[in-house]
């Protein structure tokens, strides 16, 4: 029991430690509680992103929910910001963005 409430404890302060590093990253700020309240959800915003931050230790892999994909999508659409699923495996950041969004984004390249 009180190995299961360290190994919570010490998820919940790396995940703490990912979001200030988006938020920081972004130019954003974190949302209370990882964005669990009704009002802001996810996890970091900036002026133009909608972050969520997923991470993963120890592992070769990380698993991607299309409904995860969609409702951040839904939600930064209707406040008019780009989603972004932001991760961290093997303590390496990646983005992952919707095609259209990255078109628009390297349209100018």
């Amino acid at each position: 029991m009180a190995q299961d409430k360290a190994s919570r404890k010490a998820i919940l302060k790396t995940s703490v430690k990912q979001e200030k590093r988006s938020a920081d990253a972004y130019k954003g700020s974190r949302n209370a509680g990882s964005g669990s309240g009704w009002l802001r959800k996810n996890d970091v915003r900036s002026e133009t992103l909608l972050i969520e931050n997923k991470f993963t230790t120890g592992t070769k892999s990380i698993t991607l929910k299309e409904v995860d994909l969609r409702e951040l999508r839904q939600r930064a659409i209707i406040e008019d910001r780009i989603p972004i699923l932001q991760f961290d495996l093997n303590n390496r950041g990646y983005v992952v963005l919707v095609e259209d969004d990255f078109l628009a984004m390297i349209e100018d390249v």
